[in-house]
């Protein structure tokens, strides 16, 4: 082991699960008993781990992926995740993301858990709201095969957190993860607040989201069908915007709904 290694693994033994639990109330006003609050961050943090910061990255800035398709994917790829995780805690009678629920669960419950997050994202035919299935997204084998040892390797890294630590560790860990780097996203805690701010800046042309004089509103072009009804677009953002069509997705991804100031 080399210094930066020990190093490394100092400082994750010094991060106790209080630790986790303050990211979590803090980041995201979720108490760490909250169950499914708990696994809407702990399906961001696996997305963001296993699928977003993969070769899929790779692909998006070579253009295969438009800024609106990886939204679309991405949220798609954590409702997915989610569903797993929410289907894994029935079968176990997990109830609370507390110590006491999660002693029971075995290390052997975590690699069915893992096992099946691995089949399911690295799935040939699994099909992406873009319409097209993973495979026709690598399009060679060579990059399926590089997208499914990065998927191998993300998630043998949260078993391996839960293997050394516990599971609790690892699950808060993995959702600590979420909080932080996934603010932005559909499924945190704090998206619904992001999505009325857009909404109600899309009817304000003055608002400083859109710079001196509204150009940055005024380059976007025409609004799509689907960003027109407010009503039916909040709905669709709140609950599946991987539902959304091209163009609005692109459209809305354009004009900064990740980078809107303040969300709280």
């Amino acid at each position: 082991m080399t210094e930066v290694e020990r190093m490394i693994e100092n400082a994750q033994a010094a991060m106790a699960e209080e630790v986790f639990e303050e990211v979590l109330r803090a980041q995201a006003d979720v108490d760490p008993t909250d169950l499914p609050a708990l696994l809407d961050l702990l399906a961001l943090g696996l997305t963001n781990g296993s699928w977003r910061n993969s070769c899929v990255e790779e692909w998006h800035a070579e253009g295969r992926l438009s800024d609106g398709d990886m939204m679309r994917i991405n949220s798609h790829t954590t409702f997915g995740i989610r569903q797993r995780l929410r289907g894994w805690c029935k079968e176990l009678d997990i109830t609370s993301g507390s110590s006491e629920s999660l002693a029971k669960v075995t290390l052997e419950d975590v690699n069915v858990l893992t096992h099946r997050l691995f089949r399911w994202l690295t799935n040939p035919e699994r099909r992406l709201p873009t319409g097209m299935t993973l495979g026709e997204l690598a399009s060679i084998r060579e990059d399926l095969a590089e997208y499914e040892d990065h998927a191998e390797g993300a998630l043998g890294a949260f078993e391996g957190q839960m293997e050394r630590r516990g599971v609790r560790h690892g699950l808060l860990y993995t959702a600590g993860h979420g909080a932080l780097a996934c603010s932005q996203w559909w499924a945190h805690p704090r998206w619904p607040g992001r999505v009325d701010l857009y909404i109600s800046v899309l009817d304000n042309p003055a608002n400083r989201h859109w710079g001196t004089d509204g150009e940055r509103l005024q380059r976007l072009g025409p609004e799509p069908t689907a960003v027109k009804d407010r009503a039916a677009l909040r709905r669709t953002l709140l609950d599946t915007p991987w539902k959304l069509d091209a163009e609005a997705a692109q459209w809305i991804t354009n004009s900064g709904i990740g980078y809107l100031m303040p969300v709280t």
